[in-house]
């Protein structure tokens, strides 16, 4: 059966929830196996992120799988920009390889699509668990999931569901308190004192800048305490700005976080009914145009081969 074809989006910038687990969903991402392993995953999904035109906007690192909301993007070609790039490569690579300008061109559709990225991350995850325990084999199961997100409502819906999966799972009650989730991490940055430049997406476009990561954390904590039917903590302060949600949007959130609807993957869209038979429609056509490649393929070799067996029979 032929493998289902990946939707991509040749858009200059496009958003995909996507989602790895690991072989026979063992809980291979826990301390058991390897400690601090969430923490080398993460550093791996920042260096790669460093030399890929991608931003991950959230993420969560369960204990046999884990999910990322990504932005990538497709800026016009700067040779400079793809040099840095490059050297940064080989610098995550210890690599000797040294810049070519007739490389550009190579690396800007390497560094611009969402397959190498996953492709690399889950390379990377790969050789450093199989170094950590001395072991060989796949960390990784299946393919990894993708989703292409519509717009920048569903992105804020996506990016609030990949937080919520610890408190799903029972782990905390909020969001943040899990270390291994971008809300998590963003608020032991803050607590840190660090700046932080989150992007301005949805609501946050009319938030301060040095606000919007604060505001992100309060809206993920305050959405994981409703969704699960809880009343508000006044520590979270969600005061200090309107929750951008109505009482009926939150009801519609809460069935579709039941119902797991930002990761049913039996189709490749998350947005409007349009969308999803948009992007279907698209991968309808691509599987067609793959199927008749192969069929041509197949019929290409049984002529070479009749030909090469009549040639035999008059020897």
């Amino acid at each position: 059966m032929s493998r289902r074809p990946r939707i991509k989006l040749e858009k200059p910038i496009a958003h995909y929830h996507v989602m790895t687990r690991t072989a026979q969903q063992e809980f291979y991402l826990g301390d058991d196996y390897v400690p601090g392993f969430k923490q080398v995953m993460l550093d791996i999904f920042q260096d790669v992120a460093s030399v890929f035109y991608v931003d991950i906007l959230a993420w969560v690192i369960m204990d046999n799988h884990y999910h990322l909301c990504l932005e990538v993007q497709k800026p016009p070609k700067d040779a400079e920009d793809l040099r840095r790039r490059f050297e940064r490569l080989q610098e995550i690579n210890v690599g000797k390889r040294r810049w070519q300008p007739n490389l550009a061109d190579a690396c800007y559709k390497r560094f611009t699509d969402l397959s190498e990225f996953m492709k690399s991350v889950n390379y990377r995850t790969a050789i450093a668990f199989n170094g950590a325990r001395g072991t060989k084999g796949h960390l990784w199961g299946a393919r990894y999931k993708s989703k292409i997100v519509e717009d920048e409502n569903g992105l804020l819906k996506v990016m609030c569901y990949i937080e919520h999966n610890p408190v799903t799972a029972g782990l905390c009650r909020t969001s943040s308190a899990y270390p291994w989730c971008s809300a998590g991490y963003l608020k032991r940055g803050l607590a840190r004192g660090e700046a932080i430049d989150f992007p301005a997406i949805d609501f946050l476009k009319n938030q301060p800048r040095k606000r919007r990561a604060r505001n992100y954390i309060e809206l993920v904590d305050e959405l994981a305490l409703r969704l699960q039917g809880l009343p508000s903590d006044p520590e979270i302060g969600i005061k200090s700005y309107a929750l951008p949600i109505s009482d009926a949007e939150l009801e519609a959130w809460r069935k579709e976080f039941a119902s797991k609807a930002p990761e049913d993957w039996s189709h490749q869209a998350f947005g409007s009914e349009a969308f999803q038979r948009e992007i279907a429609l698209q991968e309808q056509t691509k599987m067609q145009k793959v199927t008749k490649v192969r069929r041509e393929a197949v019929k290409r070799r049984r002529c070479e081969s009749d030909d090469q067996g009549a040639k035999n029979k008059h020897m």
